[in-house]
C-alpha cells in the first residue's frame, strides 16, 4: 500500500488527467494570453517533468528537476500527455511505502550559467514538494482555462489547506 503522500500526488495526477480529457486541443496548445508560450500544455509538461524526475530518483537516488526538455510532444499533444500521466501514475502506485523515508540527492541549477549543487532530502519531502508544485501549476492552468471560458471543479488548483469557503477578510483583521 502506498503512503498517503504518494496517494496525494496520485490524486493530483488524476485531477490533471481529468482536466486534459475535458478540454479541446486548441485550449491545450494555445499560448498564455500575451505570450508566445506558457499555455496549458506547457504547464502540464512542466509538472509531469517534475513527477518524472521524482520517479527516476526511485531508481537512481538522484532527483534532477532542472534536467528537462521543453517543447516536447507532451506539451503539444493531449494524447501524449494522457499517456505520460498514466505511465507516471503507474510507477508511483508501485512505489514502496518505505521509500517515503529514503534519502534522495536533489540536484538544483542555481544560476543561468548552469552551475548546479546537490543537496540531500528524502523521497517523502520531495513528494510533498512535487505535490505543492503541481497544485501551484494547476492554479495557473485554472486561470488560463477561465480566460477561455472553461470552468473546472471549484477545488482544481487549490492547495489542500485552502478552505473551500474562506471567510472574507477586512482591513481591520
Amino acid at each position: 500500500m502506498a503512503a498517503p503522500v504518494i496517494h496525494a500526488l496520485l490524486d493530483l495526477l488524476a485531477e490533471m488527467r481529468s482536466m486534459v480529457e475535458r478540454i479541446d486541443d486548441d485550449s491545450y496548445t494555445a499560448p498564455a494570453p500575451g505570450r508566445s508560450s506558457g499555455g496549458i500544455g506547457g504547464h502540464v509538461r512542466h509538472c509531469l517533468d517534475h513527477v518524472g524526475a521524482l520517479v527516476t530518483a526511485i531508481r537512481t537516488g538522484l532527483c534532477a528537476y532542472d534536467r528537462r526538455a521543453r517543447g516536447t510532444l507532451v506539451e503539444r499533444c493531449r494524447v501524449a500527455a494522457l499517456q505520460r500521466i498514466d505511465d507516471l501514475a503507474g510507477d508511483l502506485a508501485q512505489a514502496d511505502v518505505a521509500l517515503v523515508d529514503a534519502p534522495v540527492a536533489v540536484e538544483s541549477q542555481i544560476d543561468t550559467t548552469g552551475t548546479t549543487i546537490v543537496t540531500m532530502s528524502t523521497f517523502g519531502r520531495e513528494l510533498v514538494f512535487v505535490s505543492s508544485h503541481t497544485v501551484h501549476h494547476n492554479a495557473l492552468i485554472a486561470h488560463l482555462l477561465a480566460s477561455r471560458g472553461i470552468s473546472l471543479d471549484a477545488r482544481f488548483g487549490l492547495a489542500p489547506a485552502t478552505p473551500s469557503h474562506p471567510e472574507p477578510w477586512t482591513c481591520a483583521q
